[in-house]
């Protein structure tokens, strides 16, 4: 009897102490558009074991990607985070880099951390500058945005640098279509204005495009 009530303080006596990292996500994936410098992402973790965990090396896929953490060793029960950056350059499409850790817990495989970024114009902007001669017509002149089929856009304000170059938005299929005019009180005198036209997209960093008018 008392052999039986023993063996299982036994075994959990002998159960070896191991550590663990959990994360929150091994996986990211982001929006960009061309001319963008660079993308974070912060990946999170937690030791779940029962003995500290030392992260001895960082390795990613490439130059273009940075990786660090603030500290090496986490006790059981610790928090903590690696940021990747990834530079951008002139790089188009579909990306996708990784970072390596490994820790000093020879029992786990290293774990990958994948970083993908889709670098696409997510609004077409046509045309970008708007222009009249001075003494000409003051008539209407009109921009074009148009958005990509698999990405909604929706345009969250447009405003104009000078009060002279009026702007009015169209909105012709919500999050799909838009249509910008920009019509001078008159074209008496030279003028310029920067009309920035502010979206919702990419959700983590809206992007705003600017469309610029001349009275020349």
């Amino acid at each position: 009897m008392f052999a039986r009530l023993l063996l299982p303080f036994l075994l959990v006596a002998a159960a070896p102490a191991c550590a663990e990292l959990r994360w929150e996500k091994t996986t990211q994936s982001f929006d960009r558009s061309p001319g963008d410098p660079a993308v974070e992402a912060s990946y999170a973790f937690k030791n779940v074991g029962s003995k500290p965990v030392t992260i001895t090396k960082l390795r990613t896929s490439c130059g273009c990607t940075a990786a660090q953490l603030d500290q090496r060793t986490y006790a059981p029960g610790e928090s903590g985070a690696i940021t990747a950056r990834f530079s951008l350059g002139d790089r188009r499409g579909l990306q996708g880099v990784s970072v390596t850790v490994t820790t000093d817990d020879r029992t786990t495989e290293p774990t990958v951390l994948s970083l993908r970024v889709n670098i696409a114009d997510p609004l077409l902007v046509e045309p970008t500058l708007v222009w009249w001669r001075v003494g000409a017509a003051a008539d209407a002149k009109v921009v074009q945005l148009t958005a990509s089929p698999t990405r909604p856009v929706r345009i969250k304000s447009v405003t104009s640098t000078n009060p002279r170059l009026a702007v009015k938005l169209d909105t012709a299929a919500p999050g799909a279509r838009y249509t910008l005019t920009v019509q001078p009180q008159d074209t008496a005198s030279k003028e310029v204005a920067e009309i920035r036209v502010q979206t919702d997209f990419p959700p983590d960093a809206p992007r705003s495009y600017l469309i610029y008018a001349r009275v020349k």
